[in-house]
């Protein structure tokens, strides 16, 4: 019989550990580990969830163990409670429910063993889900009202602070607030004054400059950015209309809309005009009347938003990346010559190109790629070498069961007085050492499997879409459409490209990265 433990942590756990009442995951471990021990439940597998989803999909060591456990691998789960399993929605709760039914896995709690195959445990089960997930919203709408409070008495409830500022610890007060740094300050300062007053200049005027251009002068005087890297337009930006340097909290500026998009759930983060404002407990970096300047002149330099028709104008556009910065290269179009591909990156010295030369280069290595396949289009040596293991796991499978059924006689004997203490002892070590030998065995042929079956799929997928492009390509008129089927097989691409000139044009390096991997 083979087991494995599930921990996770909750909100109450990180609250828990604040007050230092110790690591949660290592004391669920422990506890969990004696409760396996004292049953003589064999635990052969540990998965330890160190980051917090509400549901399935961001939690990797829960879609981990849901796959094992629907290939019939354990015989049970052992977790703290119920509610460690799911909080997600109705549709987690359903996928949770059901493979552990298909597969015949129990769930251990150091309380309860809910057996699915029967059906009160099931029902029992499904309901303990379902109050979990009620428990679940009821806290998280009183974790909002409480944010939403802080934020109402001037506290600030972000989790990094902006930049400029520094995260402190409120002294006679629960909440955090907001501590200026002196160096960071003196840069807002500087931002503010050069987009509404203007840089000075050498004739004592001074010349008032748009937020691509203070990047650039950042960059010059070799600042780090809020992020460590390069300081960009948008970067600016967000400084210029945030008003938390005049002292104000904004709270739900970005709040999370979800959506259904090919089956899956869509997490987005627009900005919103919709946003609450309050009097901050922190100190103001700029006053009331340079912020509202700021706004202004922004107003008047308004980006006009992209038609809805208009979209998608290049036809490489999210696949080229500047080699040299790692940005997205972006289209420039022109009145009087083609359109150009290039880093828009104020400081970056990667140099443009037409983007028909990058097409044409890339329809190179489409064309290369659709001989090399259509001559061998079936003596890819991984794809051979991937049966071969299958044999090898099979008997890895055997062994693995005849181990498990000795681990069960040994138990036995044990129990019917066979076997004392210390031959138990002995027996039962030597055996969970070569059960975990196969067991290591069996986790590297399936995964050698599971990537060439993956690979094999691939290469399927990949040689006609290849053919697609390599006659279609030239054919198509829209800019989306030739988009479209060249990420049906390109990955991404780099670009570099370091001299400039008419006598240089085609001067420039990519890399593709294939789909087919």
């Amino acid at each position: 019989m083979s087991y494995c433990i599930y921990l996770r942590k909750s909100r109450k756990d990180n609250d828990a550990e604040l007050h230092a009442d110790g690591e949660t995951l290592a004391r669920h471990e422990k506890t969990l580990t004696e409760f396996a021990k004292n049953n003589n439940l064999q635990v052969s597998a540990v998965y330890r969830e160190i980051v917090s989803g509400e549901s399935i999909a961001s939690r990797p060591q829960m879609q981990k163990l849901l796959s094992e456990v629907g290939e019939g691998r354990f015989d049970g789960v052992i977790v703290m409670d119920i509610d460690r399993l799911a909080r997600g929605n109705s549709i987690d709760q359903g996928i949770i429910a059901q493979t552990f039914l298909f597969s015949n896995t129990k769930i251990i709690t150091p309380t309860k063993t809910y057996d699915p195959s029967n059906e009160f445990d099931e029902e029992y089960f499904e309901f303990g889900l379902y109050m979990s997930r009620r428990e679940y919203k009821i806290i998280n709408r009183r974790l909002q009202r409480g944010r939403t409070a802080s934020c109402r008495e001037g506290k600030y409830v972000g989790s990094h602070a902006p930049y400029g500022y520094e995260k402190v610890k409120l002294n006679s007060d629960k909440g955090f607030s907001l501590s200026p740094v002196p160096e960071q300050a003196e840069i807002i300062k500087k931002i503010f004054e050069w987009y509404t007053r203007g840089i000075p200049c050498y004739d004592c005027t001074r010349k008032r400059i748009g937020v691509s251009i203070i990047a650039r002068e950042l960059n010059k005087l070799s600042v780090r950015s809020p992020k460590g890297t390069v300081w960009t337009s948008s970067t600016i930006r967000d400084i210029l209309i945030n008003p938390v340097y005049i002292g104000k909290i904004r709270w739900n500026w970005r709040p999370e809309k979800k959506k259904m998009s090919d089956g899956q759930m869509i997490r987005e983060r627009p900005r919103s005009t919709d946003f609450s404002l309050y009097n901050g407990l922190h100190d103001a970096i700029i006053s009331k009347d340079i912020f509202e300047t700021a706004q202004a002149i922004m107003q008047k330099n308004k980006r006009r938003p992209v038609r809805a028709d208009k979209a998608v104008q290049n036809p490489l556009a999210g696949l080229v990346i500047c080699g040299k910065c790692g940005r997205k290269m972006q289209r420039r179009p022109s009145a009087t010559n083609p359109d150009m591909l290039i880093c828009a990156e104020p400081s970056c010295c990667n140099h443009a190109s037409y983007i028909f030369f990058i097409e044409e280069r890339i329809l190179e290595f489409v064309s290369k790629w659709e001989k090399e396949h259509r001559i061998f289009p079936v003596q890819n040596d991984e794809l051979i070498k991937s049966t071969v293991p299958y044999e090898e796991l099979s008997s890895v499978l055997k062994a693995e069961a005849r181990i498990n059924t000795q681990l069960n006689k040994a138990f036995e004997a044990f129990e019917t007085g066979i076997y004392d203490t210390e031959t138990f002892k002995i027996r039962n070590s030597a055996l969970k050492i070569q059960l975990a030998d196969i067991q290591s065995k069996k986790a590297e042929y399936q995964k050698y499997i599971s990537s060439a079956t993956q690979k094999e799929i691939s290469y399927n997928k990949f040689t006609p879409n290849v053919k697609t492009v390599s006659s279609l390509y030239n054919t198509l008129t829209n800019a989306k459409d030739k988009n479209d089927i060249l990420k049906e097989i390109i990955d991404h691409i780099d670009y570099i490209k370091d001299t400039r000139g008419h006598s240089h044009e085609r001067d420039f390096d990519i890399v593709i990265y294939p789909k087919f991997k």
